[in-house]
């Protein structure tokens, strides 16, 4: 085999090494009812019953930046399929199944009864995918069990697994086997090998080939008195990561990291266990989605199986909404997109000087060139939520340290903003793709049919979206004090200025006369009127005029757009809607979570409590509607919390929050509901920190 730097070769393959046929194409079906566990950059997706089967359309599989390293991993008994009774990946690092026979042979041919054989498979993502099965007889009589596994690894990448059709093929080799481990090998066409090297212990009985396209089945014999159990370990390693010597504790590891990741955060209990379990598992799946990545640094991955990567849109969002519970979550992702900033123009991946990307991949197709995503920064508001981002985790925390480092790419940031970002320049910030894969629409909403007029049209570019022009203003008004401790007085007022004089224009050219905001203005600068939830965006970043806001909220209420499980992205009564069209109607939580702070900053409440009270009921809320709840509003330079309008739904009684920092200094703080209205206790405060009561939020 080929060492990993060889320059790739058309050559005839080396003994063992026989090139195996392409790789079928592939598209993704449903996988509502997959499992997923994932550690690091390393995660497994399987069918509800724990398996990947040799065969499917689901995309399961074993997967590793951005590729498939295993297609297949499967396990049976020697004639007969386990009975599954209980299947589970909810530790989100490890999964476990319990497994029983149906009525089957054992090898001596003896009839085993059904459910006399137990078997519990544990798995645990930590460097390496390491899996337990641990086999116990319940027979009163000696028996002998065939077991096996099959494996297979297409190295398919992770856009053809969503069905992209590659122009051109990379070489697959035959497995390498020994005694105790195999060994599938790739080499792409971006020229790097990789590999997948499973190890087994104790040695297999057999290790021979299966079907026509690279399997492996792996047979194990084991022979159990009653009451006996007998257990396999398997460890499955990418790209020459170094196994653990056996009995390294990773399960154990990988907890402690989680109850770390917990222990750390701000604490929020409440009187009601369901509500404290959706928070707290809230900030489970944010750990599971941490990635550890030494070249790039640490970020939440957008979401698993197919956005598990660096997106700039997304680790922004989710920044903004933990900062405080997790402010380091901000810190980490600020520092992240900093580093991947753009510096020149590139048209194939739409960067130009100072915007932040929107996506970043490693796999194969990306790294050859096929695809524009390494990194791809067709993204129109990931640019001002960094910067917005920024200013909000100053306002937390103090950390001017942080802010002097960044200091240059605020400013680039800015710049791309002001020379950049306003492609026809009127004012806004509008889009318009040039790389000829990217993105055609460039904001949240960014399906090619998700920005349309009222008729069904879309939109004709370059597009001003109606959310984006807030995110710029918020990211002005945010950075101003930022400047001004960094000691450019003058930026920092000019920053003012822009921000007020950007609230007047859009107010005047947003606003329609049927009372509510355009979804985007086009290219001739016509507003798309159609009725979605961008315009409640407007209210989270401040800039919309407070006049304005009673009919933005009430007709983001109407039934035509709050479904009572949330807020739709578009009305029911538009010509494109469709319940499950990705953009076109769905309900999504961090879009609702949004809406609900917009609510609170113009002092809407009861609208907030229905909002969260949906996503309550649909077990998804998230931590910005919490906040919102509780009315947090900071001042880390000036040594101050501000507790704005504090309001608990009617299914909270009491609520108490340990440990919330706001720069240096903590509280502690109890919230209690009486009838409706929420009175607050200060229990505790640490560091200097001063908390106080106000009628209204800042804009």
């Amino acid at each position: 085999m080929e060492e990993a730097g060889t320059p790739p070769r058309k050559r005839p393959p080396l003994p063992e090494q026989t090139l195996l046929p392409e790789a079928e194409p592939m598209a993704v079906q449903d996988i509502r009812d997959a499992l997923v566990i994932r550690e690091r950059d390393l995660f497994l997706l399987t069918d509800v019953h724990g398996e990947v089967p040799s065969v499917n359309l689901n995309g399961y599989g074993l997967y590793y930046a951005d590729t498939r390293y295993l297609s297949a991993y499967e396990f049976t008994f020697a004639d007969a399929r386990p009975v599954v009774l209980l299947s589970t990946g909810e530790l989100g690092y490890s999964g476990e199944q319990v497994l029983t026979n149906p009525t089957m042979t054992s090898a001596e041919g003896r009839v085993l009864p059904r459910g006399t054989i137990e078997v519990r498979r544990q798995r645990v993502v930590e460097d390496v995918l390491e899996e337990t099965l641990r086999i116990t007889s319940y027979n009163v009589f000696p028996v002998t069990l065939d077991l096996h596994y099959t494996f297979r690894a297409d190295f398919a990448d992770i856009f053809e697994v969503r069905g992209y059709e590659r122009t051109s093929p990379g070489q697959y080799y035959q497995p390498r086997k020994t005694e105790a481990t195999i060994t599938f090998a790739y080499k792409g066409v971006d020229g790097r090998k990789r590999e997948t090297r499973i190890t087994f212990s104790p040695a297999p009985l057999s290790i021979t080939p299966v079907g026509e396209n690279g399997g492996m089945r792996v047979s194990f014999r084991v022979s159990l008195r009653h009451r006996e159990s007998a257990a396999l370990r398997t460890v499955i390693a990418v790209d020459g990561r170094l196994e653990a010597a056996q009995g390294v504790e990773r399960f154990g590891t990988v907890a402690h990291e989680y109850d770390e990741w917990l222990r750390s955060a701000t604490n929020v209990y409440a009187d009601n266990d369901f509500f404290n379990a959706v928070l707290q598992r809230s900030l489970h799946d944010l750990r599971m989605l941490w990635n550890h990545d030494t070249n790039s640094g640490a970020y939440p991955a957008a979401g698993t199986p197919w956005f598990d990567t660096l997106f700039g849109r997304d680790v922004c969002i989710v920044s903004l909404q933990t900062l405080a519970f997790k402010p380091e979550i901000a810190r980490q992702c600020l520092k992240v997109l900093a580093r991947w900033q753009g510096t020149k123009f590139d048209p194939w991946r739409d960067e130009e000087p100072g915007k932040i990307l929107h996506e970043l991949r490693n796999d194969e197709l990306t790294v050859a060139g096929e695809l524009p995503y390494s990194p791809y920064y067709g993204s129109v508001d990931s640019t001002p939520l960094f910067l917005w981002l920024a200013g909000q985790y100053y306002a937390w925390t103090a950390d001017l340290e942080l802010m002097a480092e960044l200091e240059p790419n605020l400013r680039a940031a800015l710049q791309w903003i002001e020379q950049y970002g306003d492609v026809n320049s009127d004012g806004f910030v509008e889009y318009e793709k040039r790389s000829a894969k990217g993105l055609v629409n460039q904001g949240w909403k960014d399906s090619g049919d998700s920005i349309i007029h009222t008729d069904g049209t879309l939109v004709e570019p370059p597009i001003a979206l109606v959310e984006v022009q807030g995110y710029v203003y918020a990211a002005k008004r945010g950075l101003a004090p930022v400047f001004a401790a960094l000691g450019d007085e003058g930026l920092a007022r000019r920053l003012l200025s822009e921000a007020a004089a950007l609230k007047r224009s859009f107010n005047r050219e947003f606003w329609l006369p049927e009372g509510f905001f355009a979804l985007a203005l086009d290219g001739q600068r016509r507003p798309a009127a159609t009725i979605t939830s961008n315009p409640g965006h407007a209210l989270w970043t401040g800039i919309a005029s407070r006049g304005y806001s009673p009919q933005v909220v009430e007709r983001l209420m109407r039934n035509d757009m709050f479904s009572g499980w949330g807020i739709r992205t578009l009305s029911t009564t538009s010509a494109r809607f469709n319940p499950f069209g990705y953009h076109l109607g769905t309900v999504w939580p961090h879009d609702n979570s949004i809406l609900a702070m917009g609510f609170k900053k113009y002092g809407f409440e009861e609208e907030l409590s229905e909002v969260a009270t949906a996503l309550f009921d649909a077990a998804r809320a998230f931590p910005l509607v919490l906040q919102a709840m509780l009315g947090l509003h900071p001042d880390a330079p000036g040594n101050r919390l501000t507790l704005v309008r504090p309001r608990l739904p009617s299914w909270l009684g009491q609520l108490q929050v340990e440990r919330l920092r706001v720069g240096r200094g903590e509280a502690d703080l109890l919230y209690e509901r009486r009838g409706k209205r929420t009175r607050v206790r200060v229990i505790q405060t640490r560091g200097n920190l001063t908390v106080d009561l106000a009628p209204r939020w800042p804009l």
